[in-house]
C-alpha cells in the first residue's frame, strides 16, 4: 500500500501525540478549510443522509460541466479522484502504461496488472522532464499517466508538450491521462481537450473536503460511460454531492484562495532557501525541497510539526521533503523548527 501524508492517527501513535496537537504540511489541503458556502450546504443537508443519494450527481455534473464549459455527458463524478483513476485502468485494460516519474504512488498501484515504461525528471534538471523522451515511450505504450501541476514537485507540463504527446498517442489508439488534481491552485488554467484525453479532477484539495472524498473526469461521453460502468451505484455520497456544487459556486472564495497563494508560496520558497535547503520549482499549494538530513521528518514530527518525506518516490530518495503552503503564522512556525533543528545536525 502506498504511504501518503495527512495521516494524522499514524503520527499520534508515531510520536505520542494527541492527533489535535500536530501542524500538518504534509497533505496539500487549503489552509482555509472549506468555505461557508460548503459548509452551509453541509449542514443543510444533513436530514438528506436518510435517503439515498442521486445516482447520477445530476446537480453536480451540471455545475461541473458548467465550469468546465463543457456537456454534462462528457462529466463523470466519483469518491474522490483515486476512485476514477482504478476505474480508468478497469474500463481501459492497458497492456503498457507510461508514467513520469517521480509522481503520485497511485499511478502505478492502479496500473499494477500493466507493464510500466518510466519517463524520469531529475532533480539537476529542475525535475523538467525532457520532451523526446516522453514522445518516444507515447509510442509505446496505450495508456500515458502524466500529473500537471505534478506531485510532488507542482511543476506544470507546457500545453503544446501535453498537445503532442496526444498526437502521437491518438495514431496508435492510445489514451492520455492527465492529472488536474492542483488545477484550481492555478492562477492560468489551461487544459488539453482531445478525444483520446481524459482529465482527471479533485475537489478536495482547494475545497478542503478530503473527508467526504471527491473528484471528476472529463473525457468523451463514450469514455464517460465505459468508466462509469466500472463504479459502485451511489458512488458520490449526498453531502459529497451537496458540497461540491456549492464550492463549485462560489467564486469569491476562490479569488481569495488564489490571491493569497500568489503571495504565500513564494514567501515560503525564499525563506526555505535561505535555510540553507535546495528548492525546486513549482506552481501551486506545495513546495518540494531537499536539504542533507535523512531524519529531518522524525525531528519535526517530535516536535509537532508533520511534513512529507519523499524518501520512497521512486526517483528521489533521502533528504527530500514536501511540505503544504499554510498560513503565514504557521509557516512562519514550521521555518524557526526547521531553523532550529537544521543547526543542531550542523552542530552536533
Amino acid at each position: 500500500m502506498a504511504r501518503h501524508g495527512g495521516n494524522l492517527q499514524a503520527a499520534s501513535e508515531l510520536y505520542g501525540l494527541p492527533c489535535e496537537q500536530f501542524l500538518d504540511f504534509s497533505a496539500n489541503i487549503n489552509p482555509f478549510g472549506p468555505p461557508s458556502s460548503v459548509l452551509q450546504a453541509i449542514l443543510h443537508g444533513v436530514e438528506s443522509v436518510v435517503h439515498y443519494p442521486d445516482p447520477d450527481a445530476s446537480d453536480l455534473h451540471q455545475a461541473l460541466a458548467e465550469k468546465a464549459g463543457l456537456p454534462a455527458s462528457h462529466v463523470l463524478a466519483g469518491n474522490g479522484a483515486a476512485e476514477l483513476l482504478f476505474a480508468i485502468f478497469h474500463a481501459l485494460k492497458p497492456q503498457r502504461v507510461g508514467l513520469l516519474q517521480p509522481c503520485f504512488a497511485e499511478y502505478a498501484e492502479a496500473a499494477k496488472d500493466a507493464e510500466l515504461v518510466s519517463v524520469w525528471a531529475r532533480a539537476e534538471e529542475d525535475f523538467l522532464p525532457a520532451k523526446p523522451e516522453l514522445l518516444a515511450v507515447c509510442r509505446q505504450v496505450d495508456v500515458f499517466v502524466i500529473a500537471s501541476p505534478n506531485n510532488p514537485n507542482g511543476r506544470v507540463v507546457p500545453l503544446e508538450w501535453l498537445a503532442e504527446m496526444a498526437d502521437v498517442l491518438a495514431s496508435r489508439g492510445a489514451w492520455l491521462v492527465v492529472d488536474e488534481a492542483f488545477v484550481d491552485f492555478l492562477l492560468d488554467q489551461e487544459s488539453l481537450h482531445r478525444a483520446n484525453v481524459i482529465l482527471l479532477r479533485s475537489l478536495t484539495k482547494f475545497y478542503a473536503i478530503p473527508g467526504l472524498r471527491l473528484g471528476y473526469l472529463l473525457a468523451e461521453p463514450e469514455l464517460v460511460e465505459r468508466v462509469k460502468r466500472e463504479l459502485p451505484p451511489w458512488s458520490v455520497n449526498v453531502l459529497a454531492q451537496l458540497a461540491g456544487k456549492a464550492g463549485l459556486q462560489d467564486t469569491a472564495f476562490a479569488t481569495r484562495i488564489l490571491a493569497w497563494l500568489a503571495e504565500e508560496r513564494p514567501f515560503l520558497a525564499e525563506s526555505l532557501k535561505e535555510l540553507g535547503a535546495t528548492v525546486y520549482s513549482g506552481e501551486v499549494n506545495f513546495i518540494l525541497f531537499h536539504v542533507p538530513l535523512p531524519d529531518l521528518a522524525e525531528r519535526l514530527g517530535r516536535r509537532g510539526i508533520l511534513i512529507r518525506s519523499c524518501a520512497d518516490y521512486p526517483g528521489l530518495g533521502e533528504g527530500f521533503y514536501r511540505v503544504a503552503v499554510r498560513m503565514r503564522a504557521e509557516n512562519l512556525q514550521l521555518l524557526q523548527v526547521m531553523k532550529e533543528e537544521i543547526a543542531c545536525h550542523t552542530f552536533s
